[in-house]
């Protein structure tokens, strides 16, 4: 048996040499006749066998980089992380067109300018006036110029979370005519590193919480919503209390004025006119500002609503450098306190907010809307004596929410610039002294009422009437009342 199977397996490798052979020759034929041919084919495989690699590399690489590329929901709200980070970023803003209605005092000189910036207050427009006359067949306006736009990223350390925010609008100064006019103007810009902020918001003397929601952005009387550079710092207490401090731009910004001077030369028991030009080298004053202004806020959060207390204090400083009537240097404290609050129940909410202060009426008041003071520099041959003014104020409003989407509010503001008392023999009839105060408003007042509806929750569109008079000194009164239809987009 065994000699059997190895004779079988002889016949079979005998039968497989000759096919093996033939396959031999048929495939290496060239290469046994050229050696350098086997080199070149060896050398180009190898080529193309790279390339593979290179591309197989570069797709591997196109993967991960698209991986890292891909949007990736971020940590807040509405955001996304930016590509590589750990930062989430938003971008939203909103569109605000009105349709502005003035019954009676547009606000404005002349049908080139808009009207829509200024309260009774701080228009130049007074009752009975030939502008006035003018305008009181009505006037009819659209802007758009209240839209706005922010960014705002969010970032984790071990420091606390780094917040940036930037905002702006449309209704920068300067702007030369009509409601359609769009300078950019910064509104709000920051960073917040944990309770460290630094940059331009709201500033903390009044606050935002008492005001009422409306659709007029220069009125009732809006200090809270100043926004001016500062430095803050906040510090949670624990239950519902918040306290901040900061040091706040004394001066001029693109959003809150810079002190609001009227000077006289007193002469015995009156006090003539003294020009800006006549005691400031440069025209006006506003300034120097020698220190910040110091404010802080503490603020209680509560089931239902919140109360909000504040206070300010600073320096009004004036000196003519020495080349002008006076050459003397004056100075006056600066202070303020406030106290707000808020609170729903049902489907009522009520809130309002009163504040009372010397040296701030144009700074914190804002001046486009109520015109007030901040001083009255009185000089007396080479003596300057700066007095800050008395001024204080009251707003309070009550919402109802009539269905889901649709609410009514009304609201009323007051407020009162003791100015003419800081001037020398004022109140003596047919005094000289009366014509230092000439057009500056002794109190305004105003009052709103609204409707509002979302039909979604991206969309507001409201009606708003509004009524506001001022009582000037030494002139004629200014009253101003309209009706106001927008519609706000937000996005």
């Amino acid at each position: 048996m065994m000699t059997r199977l190895r004779a079988a397996a002889s016949r079979s490798s005998l039968l497989a040499l000759p096919a093996s052979c033939a396959l031999l020759a048929l495939c290496t034929p060239a290469l046994a006749d050229d050696p350098a041919s086997l080199l070149r084919e060896i050398e180009a495989l190898g080529e193309r066998l790279a390339r593979v690699e290179a591309d197989r590399g570069r797709e591997s690489a196109a993967r991960r980089n698209a991986a890292a590329a891909a949007v990736e929901a971020g940590d807040k709200p509405r955001s996304w992380k930016l590509p590589g980070t750990n930062t989430s970023m938003s971008v939203g803003g909103l569109l605000k067109m009105s349709v502005l209605w003035d019954f009676s005092n547009a606000r404005q000189a002349s049908a080139s300018t808009t009207s829509e910036s200024f309260g009774a207050g701080g228009t130049p427009v007074v009752d009975g006036s030939a502008a006035d006359n003018a305008f009181n067949g009505g006037n009819f306006q659209f802007t758009a110029r209240r839209s706005r736009i922010w960014i705002q990223t969010w970032t984790p350390t071990e420091w606390g979370e780094f917040r940036t925010y930037v905002e702006a609008d449309f209704v920068g100064m300067g702007a030369t005519a009509g409601s359609s006019t769009n300078l950019l103007r910064l509104r709000q810009a920051y960073g917040a590193l944990g309770p460290l902020l630094v940059g331009k918001t709201q500033t903390l003397y009044y606050g935002t919480i008492g005001l009422p929601e409306r659709l007029e952005e220069t009125g009732p009387i809006k200090p809270g919503e100043q926004r001016i550079e500062q430095i803050r710092y906040t510090q949670g207490l624990g239950g519902g209390f918040v306290l901040s401090v900061a040091l706040e731009e004394a001066g001029n910004t693109s959003d809150a004025f810079g002190p609001g001077i009227n000077a006289c030369a007193r002469a015995g028991a009156v006090c003539t006119v003294l020009p800006a030009a006549s005691f400031s080298a440069t025209g006006g004053f506003n300034g120097p500002q020698r220190w910040p202004n110091v404010t802080a806020a503490l603020q209680w959060n509560f089931p239902g609503g919140a109360l909000y207390a504040s206070g300010m204090i600073g320096q009004l400083t004036i000196d003519s450098g020495g080349v002008s009537q006076t050459s003397a240097h004056a100075s006056a404290l600066r202070w303020g306190a406030s106290l707000a609050g808020r609170y729903t129940i049902g489907v009522m909410e009520f809130g309002g907010q009163a504040g009372v202060g010397e040296g701030i009426g144009r700074k914190y008041f804002d001046q486009l809307v109520t015109g007030f003071r901040d001083a009255v520099l009185v000089v007396s041959g080479n003596a300057a004596d700066l007095r800050p003014v008395l001024v204080y104020s009251a707003t309070g409003y009550a919402q109802i929410k009539l269905t889901d989407t649709i609410r009514a509010m009304g609201a009323f503001s007051w407020g009162m610039n003791e100015v003419a008392s800081e001037v020398p023999g004022y109140s003596l009839p047919g005094s000289a002294s009366r014509a230092t105060l000439t057009a500056v408003p002794n109190w305004y007042m105003a009052a709103y009422g609204n409707v509002l509806w979302n039909p979604v929750p991206q969309v507001t569109l409201g009606a708003e009437y509004s009524y506001q008079f001022a009582a000037r000194y030494n002139s004629a009164d200014t009253t101003v009342h309209r009706l106001q239809f927008a519609a706000i987009y937000r996005f």
